[in-house]
């Protein structure tokens, strides 16, 4: 009988640590390198980034990317037992055109349902204003990337009929929709497009201060057609025909002083530039690319995209060494407690037995 309940404590002991060590395995969100991993059955979207060559730095060659409600928040990410600080995961640098002179293309594949997210160049910055990791941090505003709709943003709501045409179309042969067709439906403020496939573009010329004194800078989605361009409608020939096709082998810098609380973020007929870098961003930035204490720039910043943008939360500051989460860290030591009890009872029934 002490044999046979020996061997069932031994038996629980051993499932129990294998369940742990499943569950760990099952929620490790982030890869290796720090970027986003879906977990099995979360729907995702994907969103890409253009990060301009002179937000790089010794600091990082990467673009990051935040966000603080949906799925896998950076705050608390779903199932991990951990939490992720600013400047959030890092994004997923797209070299499939750099024969093209595309050096500035990152994306990641996030939960559908995150409502917002905060482009960086990866790096906390800190509030020391005196620390040379202060200056090298960059940032855009909150980006909203649930959907668009007419009265959210100037540079589709200044094109005379736009969102009349995408309704005509959504509600017809859907051709002007082009391979966004299947982003495009009606909401309660009538036609919209969510974000899937889009390229958030930041606008080096308008930019903002936050209340810890950051630079933020404006930006949009746009419409990426996959080639290393992007534009203001569905379809590359229309957006030709309206003139408002942007390229991302481009290198232009502003030769202007950047304008602050713009009442809009682009000029519609004019695509915000970007910047070529000299080298490949693929590359992993140096550990010491993340300071320990984080900025509060994603705190305050207001979305640039319309109105139904939520305000961030404040962020959460537990990093590992390269500025990455480590995933995991509650989930090992459930397994160790097990493992550590499994083995407490052998000795406990051992010892009992012995005394015998």
């Amino acid at each position: 009988m002490k044999k046979k309940l020996l061997s069932l404590v031994l038996a629980g002991s051993i499932a129990a640590s294998m369940a742990a060590i499943a569950a760990t395995s099952a929620s490790a969100l982030i890869d290796p390198d720090g970027s986003y991993t879906p977990g099995e059955g979360i729907e995702t979207k994907r969103v890409y980034f253009t990060m301009p060559d002179s937000w790089k730095n010794s600091y990082t060659n990467t673009a990051g990317c935040y966000w603080w409600a949906g799925t896998d928040a950076c705050g608390a990410i779903d199932g991990s037992g951990g939490s992720l600080a600013w400047p959030g995961y890092k994004a997923k640098y797209d070299a499939s055109l750099e024969d093209k002179g595309v050096k500035t293309l990152y994306y990641l594949d996030i939960p559908a349902d995150v409502p917002t997210v905060v482009w960086n160049n990866y790096i906390d910055g800190g509030m020391d204003e005196s620390a040379p990791q202060y200056t090298a941090a960059t940032q855009c505003k909150d980006s909203a990337c649930e959907y668009l709709s007419e009265g959210d943003v100037d540079i589709y709501d200044d094109q005379d009929g736009f969102w009349e045409e995408m309704e005509d179309s959504f509600n017809g042969d859907k051709a002007a929709l082009g391979s966004f067709a299947d982003n495009f439906f009606e909401s309660e403020y009538g036609i919209a497009f969510t974000m899937d496939n889009m390229i958030w573009v930041p606008d080096l010329t308008h930019t903002d201060t936050s209340v810890s004194g950051k630079i933020t800078y404006y930006g949009d989605w746009y419409f990426y057609y996959g080639d290393g361009t992007y534009g203001t409608y569905p379809t590359k020939e229309a957006a030709q025909e309206k003139g408002t096709v942007g390229d991302l082998s481009v290198s232009v810098e502003p030769t202007t002083t950047p304008a602050t609380n713009p009442t809009s973020s682009t000029d519609p007929t004019t695509v915000a530039p970007t910047t070529a870098p000299a080298t490949s961003a693929a590359t992993d930035p140096s550990a010491s690319a993340i300071a320990t204490t984080p900025t509060s720039s994603n705190n305050d910043a207001t979305s640039a995209v319309g109105a139904k943008a939520s305000t961030a939360d404040t962020a959460k500051s537990t990093t590992s060494d390269n500025g990455s989460v480590k995933t995991g860290a509650a989930s090992l030591a459930v397994i160790l407690l097990v493992v550590l009890s499994g083995a407490g009872s052998v000795v406990y029934f051992t010892r009992r037995r012995n005394s015998k």
